[in-house]
């Protein structure tokens, strides 16, 4: 949807005045513009459950790649969610499993190249493909903005809101034009994982990356409303259903369980819980919010949201998970039952 003719025009023209005086300043931007010199074949990868940074993050990386004549594909775990859909091109994720790639065509897909796993610090987080091009002995590295230990394959610089603004950021330094298409993939990798630009990593370079993006004629409130309102009326069922789960632990974290029973009878994709730790959070007097729901195969997948000083992210690497201070998540492989007893054990220690 495009943003009405004049307020696009306004956009344009102030933030190409603003940044003709913009300079990036992120060391890791000649990293990985060296590593981008280095190779000329590129795979695109996230983690597993890719969020709209992690989408939007490769798309954009994907046509600066593009832009200096790469050879690049992307191939992730799962084909991209609904509501997403609006913001990523048809057909450029691929994704390794049913429906999609086997695993014989995956190693094809990707021999012979250069891997970046976007929004994301190891290949464990990647699943599959992170399985895939580890078995293949790829070469790898990580463009992130978590906070994460030096290491070669790093590049790293947590500063940024999200990996998009990162993206967003290389692109000047490169000195490319950004893509209408690798805009709004950008703009809404921006607009979740800075919760609106609410997040304290929020920045006026981060108000910058959006105002630059907005330009390209992207309608913010369609943005918003695909990544915060769109849910199908089956999530009112599901909420009907979860919200008498709801428990508040003694240390006043607001705990809720979900099973694959929870979800029975309802047309409700993967991302059908999204956004519900954060209306579990947006109650006065609750310091941390956690979410716990059961995968089909009967596994853990976390989300954890906190205000403030506390920590969630330290309570998600104990278990292999990641994020930032104030919105993590996890996956354990083993039986849900026994994973939910070890989060919710650390949650009441936090």
């Amino acid at each position: 949807m495009k943003a009405e003719k004049e307020t696009q025009q306004i956009s344009a023209q102030i933030a190409s005045g603003v940044l003709k005086a913009y300079k990036p300043s992120s060391s890791v931007l000649s990293k990985i513009a060296s590593l981008i010199k280095k190779h000329n074949k590129f795979l695109l990868t996230t983690h597993v459950s890719a969020d709209a940074d992690g989408l939007g993050s490769q798309i954009g990386f994907y046509y600066l790649l593009k832009a200096l004549k790469k050879d690049v594909k992307i191939l992730n775990n799962e084909p991209v969610p609904e509501f997403l859909s609006p913001f990523i091109p048809l057909g450029l994720v691929e994704y390794l499993g049913e429906g999609g790639l086997s695993p014989e065509k995956a190693e094809k897909f990707a021999q012979g190249r250069f891997v970046f796993i976007l929004d994301s610090s190891e290949p464990l987080r990647s699943d599959k493909v992170g399985a895939l091009f580890t078995k293949m002995n790829l070469a790898w590295a990580t463009i992130d903005h978590h906070v994460l230990p030096d290491k070669e394959e790093f590049c790293v610089d947590p500063t940024y809101a999200a990996t998009a603004e990162l993206i967003w950021d290389l692109y000047k330094y490169l000195k490319i034009k950004i893509t209408p298409k690798a805009a709004l993939a950008l703009y809404a990798g921006l607009v979740a994982d800075s919760g609106n630009f609410r997040y304290p990593k929020t920045s006026l370079r981060t108000h910058l990356a959006a105002g630059d993006l907005i330009g390209y004629g992207i309608h913010s409130d369609f943005v918003f409303r695909a990544i915060y309102e769109a849910h199908p009326l089956d999530r009112l069922k599901l909420m009907a259903r979860l919200l008498p789960k709801v428990e508040i632990l003694p240390n006043k974290v607001a705990l809720l369980v979900v099973t694959q029973q929870d979800l029975e009878g309802l047309a409700l994709e993967d991302s059908g819980t999204e956004g519900v730790v954060n209306y579990l959070l947006a109650h006065k007097g609750l310091r941390v919010a956690a979410l716990l729901k059961e995968s089909e195969e009967g596994f853990l997948k976390a989300s954890l949201r906190s205000i403030g000083d506390v920590d969630v992210a330290s309570v998600a690497k104990k278990f292999g998970g990641g994020g930032h201070k104030n919105a993590a998540g996890l996956k354990m492989r083993e039986l849900f039952q026994d994973a939910q007893k070890k989060v919710i054990a650390a949650l009441k220690e936090i």
